[in-house]
Formats: C-alpha cells, sequence, structure tokens
C-alpha cells in the first residue's frame, strides 16, 4: 500500500472519530426518569393554581424497552390541549436535530383534600383525643360527603364503632352526643342567648336531630347537635 494512500485511510478514520467525539460530547442523554420528571414539570407550569398540597402529579412508567434518548438540541415539550386539564394528560416531548425523534408521556392530575384519620385502632366507645386524629392528603374523587377535614370537631364524641389505624373517620361512626350524656342546650329568643343543662335521648352527630330532656323542667326536647356535647333547639 502506497503512503499516500495510508495518509487518505487515515485521515478519513480520523475525521470520522472525530465528528462521533463531537456528538457525544455535545449530545445530551434523556433517560426514562428525566423525561417523565421533565413532563411532570412542565404540566405544573401550566396549572396557574397549582397548590402542591391541593393537585398531585405523576407520571405512568414509559415502556421498558425505550432506549435512553439523545438530542443535540433542546427539547420541544407540548400538550394537545389548553388547561383545565382533565386527570390525565397526553403530553409530547420531541427532538428536534438531525435525529429527530418524539416521545409521548401520560401524566396524571389528581386533586387532593384533607381527611381526617385516626392514627391508632380505636374500640368501640372510647373517647377520641386529639392524639388519636391526623390528618392525610387524598384523592378527592375517592372522598366522601361524611369525611371530615377538621380533627378539632371529633375531639370529645365517642366511637361507635371499631376504627381501624389509617382509616377515615366518619360522621356515622362516632356519636357528639351520646344516649346517657349531659348535655348543654342553647336557644335564641329575641336576640338572647340562653343556655340550661339536659339529657341526651339517643346518640347523635353534627347537624342530627335528637330528643333531649330538660333536666330544670323535665320536657323533651327536639334539638340538633351542633357540637361535642352540645345541642340547639328552635323557640
Amino acid at each position: 500500500m502506497s503512503l499516500l494512500k495510508k495518509i487518505k485511510r487515515y485521515s478519513v478514520f480520523y475525521f470520522v472519530t472525530s465528528i462521533c467525539f463531537a456528538w457525544n460530547l455535545q449530545a445530551k442523554v434523556f433517560d426514562k426518569d428525566l423525561l417523565q420528571n421533565m413532563a411532570i414539570s412542565y404540566v405544573a407550569t401550566q396549572i396557574n393554581d397549582l397548590d402542591n398540597k391541593k393537585i398531585q402529579l405523576s407520571a405512568l412508567p414509559l415502556d421498558s424497552r425505550i432506549p435512553d434518548r439523545t438530542c443535540l438540541t433542546d427539547l420541544e415539550l407540548s400538550i394537545p390541549n389548553p388547561p383545565p386539564f382533565n386527570r390525565q394528560i397526553t403530553l409530547q416531548i420531541k427532538c428536534n436535530d438531525t435525529q429527530s425523534w418524539a416521545q409521548y408521556v401520560h401524566v396524571r392530575v389528581e386533586e387532593m383534600a384533607p381527611v381526617v384519620i385516626v392514627n391508632e385502632n380505636l374500640a368501640r366507645g372510647e373517647i377520641i383525643t386529639s392524639s388519636h386524629l391526623s390528618i392525610e392528603m387524598k384523592q378527592i374523587h375517592f372522598i366522601r360527603a361524611q369525611y371530615l377535614n377538621d380533627p378539632k370537631i371529633l375531639v370529645g364524641s365517642r366511637s361507635k364503632r371499631n376504627l381501624q389505624r389509617g382509616m377515615p373517620v366518619l360522621l356515622n361512626q362516632v356519636c357528639m352526643v351520646c344516649k346517657g350524656d349531659s348535655v348543654n342546650i342553647y336557644a335564641s329568643l329575641r336576640g338572647l342567648k340562653i343556655k340550661t343543662s339536659g339529657v341526651a335521648l339517643e346518640d347523635g352527630t353534627l347537624g342530627e336531630q335528637i330528643q333531649v330532656e330538660n333536666k330544670k323542667t323535665g320536657k323533651v326536647l327536639n334539638a340538633r347537635v351542633d357540637g361535642v356535647e352540645s345541642v340547639k333547639v328552635n323557640i
């Protein structure tokens, strides 16, 4: 082989090698986790009233067979429809360099709300204290109307059944006024607030109508439960 041919061959080899080296040096690598995190961050920027305590974003896992992506330019992210979003968004991540590619990522948008749960197992008839309760964020479409978001409302009430640790507390699982309890009876008359004592004749929880007996007069009254050991009557 002539010296001239050798020089030409090596020149081509070094030229190709330099191009490959430059590509590896400049191209950014995007693995599946990075693409998912980019999708979540982009969706977050599109939700103007995003509150980390009320909205939770998560990306569905990408197919494990998808290889790591490389791109020499900044990626282009887009969503076909503007906010407000549905519970699932399909987002496109696109590379516009010579090795053009596009990847779709599905992002879930879950609205969250605070729910009162019990921290430990409670037996039927046990008086509930503040240490028994805490707040947990749950997906709003799983929340029932009877769930509570303020633990203070329940402090001093009594469990009507066994309550399991970590479970939300429903109003129908407690009695704020239990049969036989002494209660405060409140009434309003011509701008005056009247208070007297009575005895509950049946169980009741917040907002329920129950019968109570006035201790002073012995009269049975229909009253509405408005708190622990507290009822209101209409005069």
